[in-house]
């Protein structure tokens, strides 16, 4: 092996030990992944020319595993994007929902109980009292109590008419709401305008006293 060869095969080895502190330098874990992933492409040609075979196999060993985890984060990445960008379609979760009807007059929930289930309205109308607000088709209900600092409900909820709804437990909600960006962001989404319509509602009353 010559001294060019040589210094070569050690550039290969720094060049895959400086990817790799750049990697574990990055405070976001993407960068860190790439790092990593670079790093591992290094170590691997550096272990096939030494050779290096426990640098060999640990590498490779790692690599295909920084490869996926990278992929992960760059599609979780993606998904919120086209979330934040959607059409807040929530037709994919109604497989994992309950379908019930509930006759006029039926309590769906009081103001303080504890939160069991989220309510999506497929036909009829809901009237939330605190708030004097009627709910109808497509309108999702008990979604923020999930996220209230004492867990409790924000209102109490009667159906005025009789209603085809669809229920999902709250263990599953807050689940779904981990694992699928557009769940997440559509929740978050309804939360927001649920406070604005209750400033701007405030801010009127203010203004006709």
């Amino acid at each position: 092996m010559t001294i060019e060869t040589a210094l070569l095969i050690d550039l290969i080895g720094y060049l895959g030990g400086a990817m790799t502190l750049w990697g574990v330098h990055s405070k976001t874990i993407i960068p860190l992944r790439l790092g990593a992933v670079g790093g591992n492409l290094g170590f691997i040609i550096f272990g096939l020319l030494v050779p290096s075979y426990p640098t060999l196999v640990v590498h490779a060993l790692l690599f295909p595993l920084n490869a996926y985890r990278t992929w992960q984060m760059l599609n979780l990445v993606r998904e919120i994007r086209d979330a934040a960008e959607g059409d807040n379609n929530l037709d994919a979760l109604l497989p994992y929902m309950s379908k019930i009807t509930e006759p006029a007059g039926s309590v769906l929930f009081r103001k303080g109980d504890k939160p069991d289930r989220m309510i999506i309205i497929k036909s009829g109308a809901v009237h939330l009292e605190e708030i004097d607000v009627v709910c109808g088709p497509d309108d999702i209900l008990g979604e923020i109590a999930a996220f209230t600092p004492d867990n409790r409900r924000t209102c109490t909820a009667i159906c005025v008419t009789k209603c085809d709804l669809y229920t999902l437990t709250n263990d599953d909600m807050i689940q779904l709401y981990f694992q699928n960006p557009q769940f997440g962001m559509y929740l978050m989404r309804i939360v927001v305008g649920r406070l604005l319509d209750n400033w701007h509602n405030a801010e009127a009353r203010a203004k006709a006293v």
